[in-house]
């Protein structure tokens, strides 16, 4: 199962649309939603993707938490920012990736290899 956290209800529902393989999709509008998820599912999450523009907790500081408490999960920052180096410093963080919106077909091309890296 993918998990995408955003808080733009139109992005989730393009991000249902093109990113779901048929494994299930979670969606998540917020930090606090997300970890809520991730402690009620847990394994059965297989890679999350973060907004890095979050109302409350930004994706920043939500990324540095996964990665202290889920230490083997892909998390993939995602953002509309244009400055290469903001999607940048996600990875700093721990994201495995840093993809830039709109959604493409490199996002389930970085899905699938965070994926097998963490297998």
């Amino acid at each position: 199962m993918l998990m995408i956290v955003d808080d733009d209800p139109r992005f989730l529902v393009q991000a249902q649309q093109l990113l779901d393989t048929g494994e299930g999709v979670y969606f998540a509008g917020s930090a606090e939603h997300a970890k809520s998820l991730l402690g009620c599912v847990g394994q059965g999450i297989t890679a999350v993707l973060v907004d890095l523009d979050l109302k409350g907790q930004d994706g920043f500081s939500l990324i540095h938490e996964l990665r202290q408490h889920f230490p083997d999960l892909p998390v993939i920052a995602i953002s509309g920012v244009f400055q290469r180096h903001v999607l940048e410093s996600a990875k700093l963080l721990g994201a495995a990736d840093a993809l830039q919106t709109p959604i493409t077909a490199e996002w389930n091309t970085a899905i699938a290899m965070a994926r097998a890296a963490r297998a």
